[in-house]
């Protein structure tokens, strides 16, 4: 998870080309394949039906709490780097893109680091396509 904000992979046109996309509404909606961005770079989550994944980056786990409303909520931790923390995602009406912050609750043994975390995307993968 890195700390800059970053621009979401679906533009207007191919978000107009695309099916209506509905905001996922129970966890088990998750399960399949996300890409995520953010400053530190990009890369995929496959996400199970209980909203669980990993990501290469450090050895990355990503879990989701809660989803309501269109508010995605969860944990990361990265056993490569002894890190952890939380993340808040929001789903824009009628888009295949959840967009929010990530935040550090752990960094080695420090439970209250001062380093604030950043912004990022997740967007399922189904609904990426290249650019034309």
């Amino acid at each position: 998870m890195g700390c800059a904000e970053v621009s979401p992979p679906v533009s207007q046109e191919t978000q107009s080309r695309s099916t209506t996309f509905s905001i996922p509404q129970q966890i088990k909606d998750l399960a399949g394949p996300w890409e995520y961005k953010d400053d530190a770079g990009k890369g995929t989550i496959n996400l199970n039906e209980l909203g669980k994944g990993e990501y290469d980056w450090e050895e990355g786990r990503f879990e989701t709490v809660s989803l309501k409303e269109g508010q995605w909520i969860g944990i990361w931790v990265q056993e490569g780097n002894d890190r952890e923390g939380g993340f808040e995602l929001k789903f824009s009406k009628d888009s295949p893109v959840a967009q929010g912050k990530w935040w550090y609750t752990r960094i080695e043994n420090n439970h209250e680091p001062l380093q604030s975390g950043g912004f990022f995307w997740m967007a399922r993968r189904s609904a990426i396509s290249p650019a034309k």
